[in-house]
């Protein structure tokens, strides 16, 4: 009953771009899209709600239903801006990206558009040419249609590496790049940089300064000017931090999750605004390589406190983790002893969670436990995972073949169609963007 309960929710109300992360080709054809699928929507979460009473009368395990997608036509970037994208809920965008400047240096660019019709790309300058993976650049757009941007820069083999960030305030121009911290840990940093804003628009970006600290600073809404850069975790104390993932709510909680010395798991939590906790250790990795910063997770967080995590170490295994509303967080559950090239995982406003991971998936449904794993639709494997508070979720493979569905469907349905290449997905209440190929797609979500 609590599974159908979560279908039949529809949010008409969500004060934050909740990103977890479109494009209109016209207006009244979104509209009809969104009434659409608000009207499926119900009407399978109806149906579903007698499927599922139905089958526990005759002992039958229900099978879920997939939503339908109703994807725009890619809309090509007017620059290189094909890394990372970001959405506001009003429908401002951002896309980030680099090119090969005519000196043969890189350079960071960046695209941005107030309604996801029209764009306008803007080179920042030398940068994103560090870390060596990951996000070399990631953007965040507040829910005031602010965009910030930043990015690793390495300026030459015998320099110091840096962080750099600029900012775009709505109905303005992108302002100077200024340097967050002169000691971005090259290899450390391995796994990208991040950044997300919170409801009140504080934005909070994050990396591994040398030796392997996490690193933290703040954008606090209105202000022009970046707090200081914060020392969250210590090398000497929780080992050589790599491939940090970072999750926010809209009411600004924060978890930053890395792998430290012999590649276990970590987890920082706080507020954008408040700062972050000690780091608490999640999960061992033990039966990885220990001697190389190896491994990848990935963190999501909803505006009630509950988290979840999915993460691998190469040589290792793969497994998955969840935090209750009042912090505590749970064992790890191995989903696989074998390791996996990415993971990915979202978790809805009611508590449901996903985790993706090579060709497979697990559903961990509100109250209960991580479930047996399922293989992903034939051909899709890797790729993202996002979910809005309503408790639409949205995959999309490493081709950038986009399923959109409800917690514990156990079919995904028609996809988009490959995209060649998958950069970026994100979801806010309304609209889910996908960035693939250097292209820009959106769905109306209800």
């Amino acid at each position: 009953m609590g599974l159908a309960m979560s279908i039949l929710s529809v949010s008409s109300s969500w004060p934050w771009p909740y990103a977890a992360s479109g494009l209109i080709c016209q207006e009244e054809d979104i509209m009809q899209h969104a009434q659409s699928r608000t009207r499926s929507r119900r009407w399978i979460g109806r149906g579903a709600l007698v499927a599922v009473a139905g089958a526990a009368v005759f002992g039958i395990s229900p099978v879920l239903p997939a939503l339908a997608a109703t994807w725009s036509s890619p809309v090509a970037l007017p620059g290189s801006c094909g890394s990372s994208v970001a959405v506001s809920q009003a429908g401002a965008m951002a896309a980030g990206g680099t090119f090969t400047a005519s000196d043969g240096t890189t350079h960071v660019q960046v695209c941005t558009s107030t309604n996801g019709k029209t764009w306008q790309a803007t080179d920042l300058g030398p940068g994103g040419n560090t870390p060596s993976s990951g996000h070399r650049i990631a953007v965040a757009v507040t829910p005031a249609g602010q965009t910030v941007a930043v990015w690793g820069y390495w300026p030459c083999s015998t320099c110091t590496a840096v962080v750099e960030a600029a900012v775009h305030p709505a109905g303005g121009s992108w302002g100077a790049p200024v340097t967050l911290s002169t000691g971005l840990g090259l290899a450390e940093s391995d796994g990208g940089l991040v950044i997300s804003t919170d409801g009140a628009g504080n934005v909070i970006a994050g990396w591994s300064t040398n030796p392997g600290d996490v690193t933290d600073a703040v954008l606090l809404a209105g202000s022009s000017s970046w707090r200081p850069a914060t020392t969250l975790s210590i090398e000497a104390d929780q080992g050589q931090a790599h491939s940090l993932s970072l999750a926010v709510s809209p009411d600004g909680g924060a978890v930053i999750t890395f792998n430290g010395g012999l590649n276990n798991l970590w987890a920082v939590s706080g507020t954008v605004t408040g700062g972050f906790s000690a780091p608490v250790m999640l999960a061992s990795g033990a039966g990885s390589n220990h001697y190389n910063p190896i491994g990848t997770s990935q963190v999501a967080l909803s505006n009630a406190g509950q988290a979840s995590v999915a993460w691998t170490v190469a040589g290792g295994h793969t497994e998955a983790l969840t935090r209750s509303p009042s912090g505590t967080w749970s064992g790890p559950t191995v989903l696989s002893s074998l390791p996996s090239s990415s993971v990915s995982t979202a978790i809805d406003g009611a508590g449901n969670a996903i985790a993706v991971f090579g060709s497979s998936y697990s559903w961990h449904l509100a109250g209960g436990s991580w479930q047996t794993p399922a293989s992903l639709p034939s051909g899709s494997s890797g790729g993202l995972a996002v979910a809005d508070p309503a408790g639409t979720f949205v995959y999309a493979d490493t081709t950038g073949n986009a399923f959109t569905f409800t917690a514990g469907a156990t079919s995904f349905g028609t996809g988009s169609g490959s995209h060649t290449s998958l950069g970026d997905l994100k979801i806010v209440p309304g609209q889910a963007v996908l960035l693939a190929a250097n292209a820009v797609s959106a769905e109306p979500v209800s």
